[in-house]
Protein backbone atom coordinates (compact mmCIF):
# COMPACT_ATOMS: atom_id res chain seq x y z
CA UNK A 1 0.00 0.00 0.00
CA UNK A 2 0.99 3.46 -0.88
CA UNK A 3 1.52 5.40 2.10
CA UNK A 4 0.61 8.35 0.28
CA UNK A 5 -2.65 6.92 -0.37
CA UNK A 6 -5.85 7.56 0.81
CA UNK A 7 -6.39 5.19 2.19
CA UNK A 8 -2.81 5.05 4.38
CA UNK A 9 -3.71 8.04 5.54
CA UNK A 10 -6.61 7.22 6.63
CA UNK A 11 -5.26 4.08 9.06
CA UNK A 12 -3.65 6.37 9.98
CA UNK A 13 -5.38 9.26 11.47
CA UNK A 14 -9.32 8.05 11.74
CA UNK A 15 -11.44 6.24 13.85
CA UNK A 16 -14.62 4.21 12.10
CA UNK A 17 -18.07 3.77 13.38
CA UNK A 18 -18.79 -0.23 14.21
CA UNK A 19 -15.21 -1.08 13.43
CA UNK A 20 -12.40 -3.58 14.52
CA UNK A 21 -9.02 -1.80 13.98
CA UNK A 22 -7.35 -4.08 15.04
CA UNK A 23 -8.61 -6.89 12.34
CA UNK A 24 -9.84 -4.26 9.27
CA UNK A 25 -7.82 -3.68 6.56
CA UNK A 26 -7.39 -0.87 4.60
CA UNK A 27 -10.90 1.15 3.30
CA UNK A 28 -12.36 1.23 0.14
CA UNK A 29 -11.27 4.75 -1.36
CA UNK A 30 -14.73 6.37 -2.90
CA UNK A 31 -14.03 9.49 -5.08
CA UNK A 32 -17.41 10.30 -6.10
CA UNK A 33 -20.61 8.77 -6.65
CA UNK A 34 -23.74 9.19 -9.05
CA UNK A 35 -27.04 7.58 -9.39
CA UNK A 36 -27.11 3.65 -7.36
CA UNK A 37 -23.36 3.72 -8.24
CA UNK A 38 -20.35 4.74 -5.84
CA UNK A 39 -16.67 5.40 -8.16
CA UNK A 40 -13.33 4.30 -6.70
CA UNK A 41 -10.36 5.85 -7.17
CA UNK A 42 -8.86 3.67 -9.49
CA UNK A 43 -12.11 4.91 -11.43
CA UNK A 44 -13.86 1.39 -11.28
CA UNK A 45 -17.59 1.34 -9.81
CA UNK A 46 -19.46 -0.55 -7.10
CA UNK A 47 -22.83 -0.57 -6.89
CA UNK A 48 -24.16 0.69 -3.60
CA UNK A 49 -26.12 -2.64 -2.42
CA UNK A 50 -26.85 -0.82 1.36
CA UNK A 51 -28.15 2.88 0.21
CA UNK A 52 -25.04 4.00 2.31
CA UNK A 53 -26.43 2.60 5.28
CA UNK A 54 -29.69 2.46 4.45
CA UNK A 55 -30.25 5.80 4.36
CA UNK A 56 -30.56 6.94 0.26
CA UNK A 57 -33.39 6.50 -1.96
CA UNK A 58 -33.41 8.74 -4.78
CA UNK A 59 -29.88 7.65 -5.99
CA UNK A 60 -26.74 10.00 -5.21
CA UNK A 61 -25.79 13.18 -6.62
CA UNK A 62 -29.61 13.75 -7.62
CA UNK A 63 -30.27 17.24 -9.21
CA UNK A 64 -33.08 18.19 -7.40
CA UNK A 65 -31.57 17.50 -4.33
CA UNK A 66 -28.67 19.59 -4.50
CA UNK A 67 -30.28 22.83 -6.05
CA UNK A 68 -32.31 22.55 -3.26
CA UNK A 69 -29.39 22.64 -0.89
CA UNK A 70 -27.78 25.16 -2.95
CA UNK A 71 -30.68 27.46 -2.88
CA UNK A 72 -31.21 27.20 0.66
CA UNK A 73 -27.86 27.50 1.60
CA UNK A 74 -27.86 31.01 0.11
CA UNK A 75 -30.66 31.98 1.33
CA UNK A 76 -31.03 30.81 4.99
CA UNK A 77 -28.38 28.51 5.90
CA UNK A 78 -28.61 28.09 9.44
CA UNK A 79 -30.03 29.97 12.53
CA UNK A 80 -30.43 28.71 16.68
CA UNK A 81 -33.98 27.32 16.96
CA UNK A 82 -34.89 28.19 20.24
CA UNK A 83 -37.59 31.09 19.97
CA UNK A 84 -36.74 31.07 16.43
CA UNK A 85 -38.64 29.49 13.28
CA UNK A 86 -38.05 29.51 9.53
CA UNK A 87 -40.53 28.38 6.76
CA UNK A 88 -38.02 25.26 5.63
CA UNK A 89 -39.22 23.94 9.26
CA UNK A 90 -42.64 24.88 9.73
CA UNK A 91 -43.39 23.24 5.89
CA UNK A 92 -41.46 20.15 6.57
CA UNK A 93 -43.38 19.77 9.53
CA UNK A 94 -46.76 19.71 8.18
CA UNK A 95 -45.78 17.96 5.38
CA UNK A 96 -44.67 14.71 7.82
CA UNK A 97 -47.98 15.29 9.43
CA UNK A 98 -49.67 15.01 6.43
CA UNK A 99 -47.96 12.21 4.85
CA UNK A 100 -47.72 9.92 7.96
CA UNK A 101 -51.66 10.86 8.32
CA UNK A 102 -50.40 11.69 12.32
CA UNK A 103 -53.01 14.53 12.35
CA UNK A 104 -52.26 16.62 15.82
CA UNK A 105 -48.98 15.40 16.40
CA UNK A 106 -45.95 18.09 16.83
CA UNK A 107 -42.55 17.65 15.14
CA UNK A 108 -39.26 17.69 17.55
CA UNK A 109 -36.27 18.14 15.16
CA UNK A 110 -33.17 16.60 15.61
CA UNK A 111 -29.95 15.43 13.93
CA UNK A 112 -29.80 11.88 13.58
CA UNK A 113 -31.90 8.44 13.93
CA UNK A 114 -30.33 7.92 17.86
CA UNK A 115 -31.40 11.09 18.54
CA UNK A 116 -34.95 10.84 17.39
CA UNK A 117 -35.23 7.96 19.61
CA UNK A 118 -33.61 9.30 22.32
CA UNK A 119 -36.46 12.46 22.18
CA UNK A 120 -38.81 10.32 22.34
CA UNK A 121 -37.61 7.93 25.43
CA UNK A 122 -37.20 11.10 27.03
CA UNK A 123 -40.49 12.96 26.15
CA UNK A 124 -42.22 9.47 26.88
CA UNK A 125 -40.49 9.28 31.14
CA UNK A 126 -41.14 13.24 31.23
CA UNK A 127 -44.41 12.42 30.17
CA UNK A 128 -45.74 9.98 32.74
CA UNK A 129 -43.73 12.23 35.52
CA UNK A 130 -45.73 15.76 34.93
CA UNK A 131 -48.84 13.31 34.85
CA UNK A 132 -47.56 11.99 38.54
CA UNK A 133 -47.50 8.52 37.48
CA UNK A 134 -44.95 6.12 38.85
CA UNK A 135 -43.94 5.00 35.07
CA UNK A 136 -40.24 5.25 34.01
CA UNK A 137 -39.36 2.05 32.36
CA UNK A 138 -39.30 1.28 29.05
CA UNK A 139 -40.51 -2.18 27.01
CA UNK A 140 -38.80 -3.01 23.69
CA UNK A 141 -38.63 -6.10 21.63
CA UNK A 142 -36.11 -8.83 21.80
CA UNK A 143 -33.15 -7.87 19.54
CA UNK A 144 -34.25 -4.99 18.54
CA UNK A 145 -31.99 -1.73 17.88
CA UNK A 146 -32.60 1.42 18.03
CA UNK A 147 -28.99 3.67 17.98
CA UNK A 148 -25.93 3.99 19.86
CA UNK A 149 -26.91 6.86 22.53
CA UNK A 150 -26.92 6.16 26.04
CA UNK A 151 -30.96 5.77 26.15
CA UNK A 152 -31.56 3.80 22.78
CA UNK A 153 -29.16 1.50 23.64
CA UNK A 154 -30.40 0.62 26.44
CA UNK A 155 -33.71 -0.04 24.38
CA UNK A 156 -31.39 -1.84 22.08
CA UNK A 157 -29.59 -3.76 24.18
CA UNK A 158 -30.77 -7.29 24.20
CA UNK A 159 -29.24 -7.10 19.97
CA UNK A 160 -25.77 -8.05 22.17
CA UNK A 161 -24.22 -5.02 20.41
CA UNK A 162 -23.11 -3.36 23.42
CA UNK A 163 -21.42 -3.32 26.34
CA UNK A 164 -23.58 -4.45 29.65
CA UNK A 165 -21.96 -1.41 31.55
CA UNK A 166 -23.40 1.19 28.88
CA UNK A 167 -27.15 0.25 29.39
CA UNK A 168 -28.01 0.94 32.32
CA UNK A 169 -28.97 4.44 32.10
CA UNK A 170 -32.73 3.99 31.25
CA UNK A 171 -34.74 0.95 32.82
CA UNK A 172 -35.67 -1.13 30.23
CA UNK A 173 -37.43 -4.49 29.70
CA UNK A 174 -37.23 -6.79 27.02
CA UNK A 175 -40.14 -8.36 25.32
CA UNK A 176 -39.84 -12.02 23.54
CA UNK A 177 -41.37 -12.37 19.64
CA UNK A 178 -41.52 -13.89 17.57
CA UNK A 179 -39.96 -14.02 13.91
CA UNK A 180 -42.49 -14.54 11.01
CA UNK A 181 -43.35 -13.40 7.26
CA UNK A 182 -45.30 -10.05 7.35
CA UNK A 183 -48.84 -12.56 6.52
CA UNK A 184 -48.16 -14.79 8.79
CA UNK A 185 -51.50 -15.89 10.78
CA UNK A 186 -51.08 -15.92 14.79
CA UNK A 187 -49.76 -19.74 15.65
CA UNK A 188 -49.47 -21.26 18.71
CA UNK A 189 -45.85 -20.33 19.37
CA UNK A 190 -46.95 -16.96 18.39
CA UNK A 191 -50.06 -16.60 21.06
CA UNK A 192 -47.58 -18.33 23.86
CA UNK A 193 -45.34 -15.34 23.46
CA UNK A 194 -48.22 -12.71 22.90
CA UNK A 195 -49.51 -13.80 26.28
CA UNK A 196 -46.06 -13.23 27.71
CA UNK A 197 -45.69 -9.80 26.49
CA UNK A 198 -49.36 -8.86 27.77
CA UNK A 199 -48.18 -9.96 31.17
CA UNK A 200 -44.55 -7.80 30.84
CA UNK A 201 -46.95 -4.75 29.86
CA UNK A 202 -49.36 -5.36 32.54
CA UNK A 203 -46.60 -4.20 35.14
CA UNK A 204 -47.42 -0.59 36.18
CA UNK A 205 -44.00 1.02 35.97
CA UNK A 206 -44.17 0.18 32.50
CA UNK A 207 -44.14 4.24 30.77
CA UNK A 208 -44.06 2.87 26.69
CA UNK A 209 -42.96 0.49 24.29
CA UNK A 210 -40.67 0.96 21.51
CA UNK A 211 -40.43 -0.84 18.00
CA UNK A 212 -39.17 -1.17 14.71
CA UNK A 213 -42.73 -2.09 12.67
CA UNK A 214 -42.54 -4.87 10.90
CA UNK A 215 -38.58 -5.88 10.10
CA UNK A 216 -35.72 -5.24 12.79
CA UNK A 217 -32.75 -4.17 10.50
CA UNK A 218 -29.91 -4.70 12.88
CA UNK A 219 -30.78 -7.93 14.30
CA UNK A 220 -30.65 -9.57 10.67
CA UNK A 221 -33.84 -8.34 9.00
CA UNK A 222 -35.74 -10.35 11.16
CA UNK A 223 -40.00 -9.80 9.82
CA UNK A 224 -42.76 -9.61 12.00
CA UNK A 225 -45.89 -10.90 11.55
CA UNK A 226 -49.01 -7.89 11.13
CA UNK A 227 -51.24 -9.74 13.11
CA UNK A 228 -48.99 -10.63 16.34
CA UNK A 229 -47.49 -6.50 15.79
CA UNK A 230 -50.85 -5.60 15.75
CA UNK A 231 -52.21 -7.20 18.60
CA UNK A 232 -48.98 -6.22 21.11
CA UNK A 233 -49.23 -2.08 19.58
CA UNK A 234 -53.12 -2.65 20.55
CA UNK A 235 -52.57 -4.38 24.36
CA UNK A 236 -50.05 -1.70 24.97
CA UNK A 237 -52.75 1.02 24.37
CA UNK A 238 -55.04 -0.33 26.05
CA UNK A 239 -52.89 -0.57 29.39
CA UNK A 240 -52.05 3.09 29.16
CA UNK A 241 -48.60 2.61 27.72
CA UNK A 242 -47.29 5.32 24.93
CA UNK A 243 -46.23 3.64 21.51
CA UNK A 244 -43.12 4.70 19.86
CA UNK A 245 -42.64 3.59 16.44
CA UNK A 246 -39.23 3.57 15.36
CA UNK A 247 -38.99 3.93 11.46
CA UNK A 248 -35.64 5.71 11.45
CA UNK A 249 -35.13 2.34 8.63
CA UNK A 250 -38.20 1.71 7.55
CA UNK A 251 -39.77 4.87 6.68
CA UNK A 252 -39.78 6.36 3.16
CA UNK A 253 -40.88 3.58 1.33
CA UNK A 254 -38.28 0.90 2.38
CA UNK A 255 -41.21 -1.57 3.04
CA UNK A 256 -43.67 -1.10 0.14
CA UNK A 257 -45.55 1.46 2.17
CA UNK A 258 -44.27 5.11 2.74
CA UNK A 259 -44.44 4.10 6.20
CA UNK A 260 -44.69 0.29 8.11
CA UNK A 261 -47.06 1.91 10.46
CA UNK A 262 -49.47 2.05 7.52
CA UNK A 263 -49.38 -1.85 7.23
CA UNK A 264 -50.46 -1.95 10.64
CA UNK A 265 -53.27 0.40 10.45
CA UNK A 266 -51.98 1.73 14.41
CA UNK A 267 -51.40 5.81 15.39
CA UNK A 268 -48.35 5.63 17.26
CA UNK A 269 -47.98 8.28 20.12
CA UNK A 270 -44.54 9.05 18.95
CA UNK A 271 -42.70 8.38 15.80
CA UNK A 272 -39.44 8.83 15.34
CA UNK A 273 -37.68 9.17 11.60
CA UNK A 274 -34.45 9.73 10.19
CA UNK A 275 -32.08 8.06 7.25
CA UNK A 276 -33.91 8.70 4.05
CA UNK A 277 -35.85 11.58 5.34
CA UNK A 278 -33.56 13.78 3.13
CA UNK A 279 -33.15 11.70 0.91
CA UNK A 280 -30.26 10.34 2.36
CA UNK A 281 -27.71 13.11 1.73
CA UNK A 282 -28.21 15.42 4.63
CA UNK A 283 -28.29 14.03 8.54
CA UNK A 284 -31.70 14.93 10.19
CA UNK A 285 -34.21 13.52 12.22
CA UNK A 286 -37.93 13.93 13.21
CA UNK A 287 -39.93 12.80 16.07
CA UNK A 288 -43.58 13.11 15.43
CA UNK A 289 -45.12 13.41 19.26
CA UNK A 290 -48.78 13.32 19.80
CA UNK A 291 -50.79 16.74 20.76
CA UNK A 292 -51.62 14.62 24.24
CA UNK A 293 -48.55 14.08 25.42
CA UNK A 294 -46.94 17.24 23.91
CA UNK A 295 -50.15 19.19 26.15
CA UNK A 296 -48.47 17.28 29.13
CA UNK A 297 -45.31 19.42 28.89
CA UNK A 298 -47.05 22.99 29.33
CA UNK A 299 -47.07 24.62 32.94
CA UNK A 300 -46.54 27.99 34.87
CA UNK A 301 -42.52 27.14 34.39
CA UNK A 302 -39.65 25.43 33.01
CA UNK A 303 -39.77 22.74 35.05
CA UNK A 304 -42.48 20.56 32.94
CA UNK A 305 -40.66 21.60 29.45
CA UNK A 306 -38.83 19.11 27.28
CA UNK A 307 -35.37 20.37 28.23
CA UNK A 308 -33.67 18.78 25.06
CA UNK A 309 -32.17 20.27 21.87
CA UNK A 310 -29.68 20.51 19.66
CA UNK A 311 -27.62 23.25 18.06
CA UNK A 312 -28.40 22.16 14.61
CA UNK A 313 -31.90 21.34 15.59
CA UNK A 314 -34.21 22.39 12.41
CA UNK A 315 -31.39 23.58 10.24
CA UNK A 316 -33.16 24.93 7.38
CA UNK A 317 -30.88 23.48 4.76
CA UNK A 318 -31.63 19.85 5.68
CA UNK A 319 -35.34 20.85 5.88
CA UNK A 320 -35.87 21.88 3.03
CA UNK A 321 -33.62 19.33 0.92
CA UNK A 322 -36.32 16.73 3.26
CA UNK A 323 -39.06 18.64 1.51
CA UNK A 324 -37.33 18.23 -2.31
CA UNK A 325 -36.92 14.44 -1.45
CA UNK A 326 -40.82 13.77 -0.61
CA UNK A 327 -41.58 16.07 -3.43
CA UNK A 328 -39.66 13.68 -5.74
CA UNK A 329 -41.58 11.06 -4.47
CA UNK A 330 -44.56 12.02 -6.16
CA UNK A 331 -42.54 13.39 -9.33
CA UNK A 332 -41.03 9.93 -10.09
CA UNK A 333 -43.43 7.78 -8.32
CA UNK A 334 -40.98 6.36 -6.31
CA UNK A 335 -42.95 3.84 -4.65
CA UNK A 336 -44.07 2.35 -7.92
CA UNK A 337 -40.07 1.79 -8.39
CA UNK A 338 -40.16 0.07 -4.97
CA UNK A 339 -42.81 -2.56 -5.76
CA UNK A 340 -40.48 -2.87 -9.01
CA UNK A 341 -37.78 -4.00 -7.11
CA UNK A 342 -39.98 -6.43 -4.41
CA UNK A 343 -40.95 -7.64 -7.76
CA UNK A 344 -37.82 -8.30 -8.78
CA UNK A 345 -36.42 -9.99 -5.40
CA UNK A 346 -39.71 -12.82 -5.32
CA UNK A 347 -39.63 -13.28 -8.83
CA UNK A 348 -35.38 -13.72 -9.22
CA UNK A 349 -33.58 -13.93 -6.02
CA UNK A 350 -36.03 -15.10 -3.84
CA UNK A 351 -35.76 -19.05 -5.69
CA UNK A 352 -32.09 -18.87 -5.24
CA UNK A 353 -31.99 -18.21 -2.02
CA UNK A 354 -34.28 -20.67 -0.82
CA UNK A 355 -32.30 -23.49 -2.76
CA UNK A 356 -30.00 -23.51 0.16
CA UNK A 357 -30.12 -26.00 1.93
CA UNK A 358 -30.60 -25.88 6.27
CA UNK A 359 -31.44 -22.00 6.57
CA UNK A 360 -34.36 -20.03 7.73
CA UNK A 361 -36.63 -18.47 4.80
CA UNK A 362 -35.43 -15.32 3.33
CA UNK A 363 -37.01 -12.18 4.07
CA UNK A 364 -38.20 -10.12 1.35
CA UNK A 365 -40.49 -6.80 2.48
CA UNK A 366 -40.74 -3.86 -0.36
CA UNK A 367 -37.13 -2.67 -1.31
CA UNK A 368 -34.91 -5.29 1.69
CA UNK A 369 -34.29 -9.06 0.67
CA UNK A 370 -32.56 -11.01 3.01
CA UNK A 371 -31.14 -14.18 3.64
CA UNK A 372 -28.79 -16.05 5.85
CA UNK A 373 -25.10 -17.63 4.54
CA UNK A 374 -24.89 -21.26 6.10
CA UNK A 375 -21.60 -22.19 8.04
CA UNK A 376 -20.58 -18.41 9.07
CA UNK A 377 -20.91 -16.68 12.78
CA UNK A 378 -24.03 -15.00 13.90
CA UNK A 379 -21.79 -12.55 15.59
CA UNK A 380 -21.35 -8.72 14.44
CA UNK A 381 -18.07 -8.32 13.03
CA UNK A 382 -17.10 -12.09 12.20
CA UNK A 383 -13.72 -13.35 10.10
CA UNK A 384 -16.74 -14.63 7.15
CA UNK A 385 -18.41 -10.86 7.00
CA UNK A 386 -14.96 -10.04 6.03
CA UNK A 387 -14.56 -12.26 3.63
CA UNK A 388 -18.03 -11.76 1.95
CA UNK A 389 -17.24 -8.08 1.64
CA UNK A 390 -14.42 -8.88 -0.64
CA UNK A 391 -16.06 -11.37 -2.54
CA UNK A 392 -18.67 -9.16 -3.37
CA UNK A 393 -16.49 -6.36 -4.11
CA UNK A 394 -14.76 -7.71 -6.65
CA UNK A 395 -17.46 -8.18 -8.42
CA UNK A 396 -18.45 -4.84 -8.31
CA UNK A 397 -21.03 -4.61 -5.29
CA UNK A 398 -20.83 -3.03 -1.68
CA UNK A 399 -22.48 -5.19 0.77
CA UNK A 400 -22.22 -5.06 4.75
CA UNK A 401 -23.61 -8.24 5.76
CA UNK A 402 -24.81 -8.18 9.53
CA UNK A 403 -23.11 -11.23 10.97
CA UNK A 404 -24.33 -14.17 9.40
CA UNK A 405 -27.23 -12.31 6.99
CA UNK A 406 -26.62 -10.89 4.16
CA UNK A 407 -28.77 -8.44 2.47
CA UNK A 408 -29.90 -5.98 -0.11
CA UNK A 409 -31.31 -2.47 0.29
CA UNK A 410 -30.18 -0.26 -2.94
CA UNK A 411 -31.39 2.88 -3.86
CA UNK A 412 -34.59 2.95 -5.62
CA UNK A 413 -33.36 4.59 -8.65
CA UNK A 414 -31.79 0.61 -9.39
CA UNK A 415 -32.52 0.12 -13.26
CA UNK A 416 -32.38 -3.19 -15.49
CA UNK A 417 -28.62 -3.31 -15.61
CA UNK A 418 -27.82 -2.93 -11.72
CA UNK A 419 -30.72 -5.50 -11.60
CA UNK A 420 -28.82 -8.20 -13.34
CA UNK A 421 -25.76 -7.71 -11.52
CA UNK A 422 -27.27 -7.73 -8.43
CA UNK A 423 -28.89 -11.22 -9.96
CA UNK A 424 -25.21 -12.13 -11.75
CA UNK A 425 -23.18 -11.93 -8.98
CA UNK A 426 -26.11 -13.56 -6.52
CA UNK A 427 -26.34 -16.65 -8.70
CA UNK A 428 -22.61 -16.84 -8.67
CA UNK A 429 -22.86 -16.73 -4.72
CA UNK A 430 -25.32 -19.66 -4.31
CA UNK A 431 -23.63 -21.94 -6.96
CA UNK A 432 -20.21 -21.70 -5.03
CA UNK A 433 -22.49 -22.45 -1.82
CA UNK A 434 -24.28 -25.31 -3.07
Amino acid sequence: MNPSSLSARDKQILWHPFTQHGLEQYPVEITSAKGAYLFQSDGSKLLDCTSSWWVNIHGHGHPALAEALKRQALQLDHVLFGGVTHEPAVRLAERLVEVTGLAGHRVFYSDNGSTAVEVALKAALKHQRNRGLPRNTIAALRGGYHGDTFGAMAAGGSIGYFDKADLNAVPVVHLPVPHRAADAPLDEESLTLLGQCQSMLDEPHIAALIVEPLIQGAAGMRTHSIAFMRALLEYARQRGVLLIVDEVMTGFGRTGNMFALQHLGVVPDMLCLSKALTGGILPLGATLISGEVFDSFKGPDFSTALAHGHSFTGNPISCAVALESLHLFEREQTLQRVLRLEQFYRERLLPMATQIADLPPPRLLGGIFAFEVPGMDSRYGNAGARGLISWFLKRGLLLRPIGNTLYLMPPFCVGDAELALLEGALHEFVNELR
